[in-house]
């Protein structure tokens, strides 16, 4: 079985905490290790940096405007290199003790039985969201995308980002394809790329993901932490 956990990193905090997280996870798993960051990184043992630089990496309008969506190239630096899975996690995490390699087995075990090509956690669909307008929290992107006019994407789920689990496949392939389009797409146009849970579930929707958003939750239960702007600690799951 070989699989990559992998990352997007922009900005020296994250950047930093990324190389921390990986070269503790590094001493607990046999797997390889991304980060995809524009910042140039002397190598370190373990840990593979893909580099990428653009002009600009947030959108000219107010709130949070940081194109998100950059983290299809931390997924698209996993295609054709033989892995079986691949698992992003936001570069913001810490591995905790309770977190093994037996963790990750059990994750892909169970991803086998049930012919899952996805994971994922916080379902919101688009089509009750449609319907119940005032509790949507990507109202935005629903006008972005003229969502409003058409049902084509009813069934996907709006997801949370900071952790994803993938078997590589044809439609893993497909899905990166359609995550990146969203990134390039929402640049030219200087669209608004929060939250970019959008643009990840109406690409599993488009590439025919069987997922699961429930179970799964379970088997890594107490092995992740990451705060939030306010200095917060959130556990993880």
């Amino acid at each position: 079985m070989k699989y990559l956990f992998t990352t997007l990193a922009v900005g020296d905090s994250y950047v930093d905490n990324a190389i921390d997280c990986y070269s503790k996870m590094n001493k607990v798993l046999n797997c390889d290790f991304n980060i995809t960051t524009n910042k140039l990184i002397n190598v370190k043992k373990g840990i593979h940096f893909d580099y990428f630089e653009l002009s600009k990496y947030s959108a000219d309008i107010p709130g949070f405007s940081f194109y998100l969506s950059l983290k299809s190239l931390a997924l698209k630096y996993a295609i054709d290199k033989g892995y079986d899975y691949v698992i992003y996690n936001d570069a913001d995490w810490e591995m905790m003790d309770a977190f093994s390699e037996s963790n990750i087995h059990e994750l892909f075990l169970h991803m086998e039985k049930n012919n899952y090509d996805m994971l994922f956690e916080r379902p919101a669909q688009v089509g009750y969201y449609k319907e119940h307008i005032e509790e949507c929290f990507f109202k935005e992107k629903l006008i972005d995308f003229s969502v409003l006019g058409h049902n084509f994407w009813d069934n996907a789920h709006c997801t949370n980002e900071q952790f994803l689990v993938f078997k590589v496949n044809p439609k893993f392939k497909f899905f990166v394809m359609k995550w990146e389009m969203f990134l390039w797409y929402s640049i030219a146009n200087n669209l608004r790329s929060y939250p970019d849970g959008f643009d990840i579930g109406v690409s599993a929707l488009e590439a025919n993901m069987h997922y699961d958003y429930t179970e799964w939750l379970q088997i890594l239960r107490s092995c992740f932490r990451f705060k939030d702007k306010q200095g917060n600690t959130h556990y993880r799951f």
